[in-house]
């Protein structure tokens, strides 16, 4: 069995340094890569959320809008009824005022 030298484990060991040093960066590049996702996951979940919170959906929104229309054809027809009769009194006041 061959006796190591000096510059045998100087070499070893400095290949073993190299080993540790590359897999350190990976481990630290992989920890900063998975807090950036999980950074950027927050972000857009607290979009997501906002949206949700601040918009309405789709069908409520065509629901209240059916209502109002509904509403304001209603104020339209009582307009009218009120418009008729105003013009169904005055049409009285008018001929009992007029000399026969």
């Amino acid at each position: 069995m061959p006796v190591m030298s000096g510059s045998d484990i100087a070499a070893l060991i400095g290949i073993a340094g190299t080993i540790v040093a590359i897999v350190g960066a990976i481990v630290a590049s992989h920890r900063s890569t998975s807090d950036k996702i999980q950074k950027g996951d927050d972000a857009l979940h607290e979009r997501i959320n906002r949206v949700r919170d601040e918009y309405v959906r789709r069908v409520d929104l065509d629901g209240h809008m059916a209502r109002m229309e509904t509403n304001v054809k209603e104020l339209r027809e009582e307009g009218r009824e009120g418009t008729r009769e105003i013009n169904r009194r005055l049409d009285q006041v008018l001929t009992t005022l007029q000399p026969r």
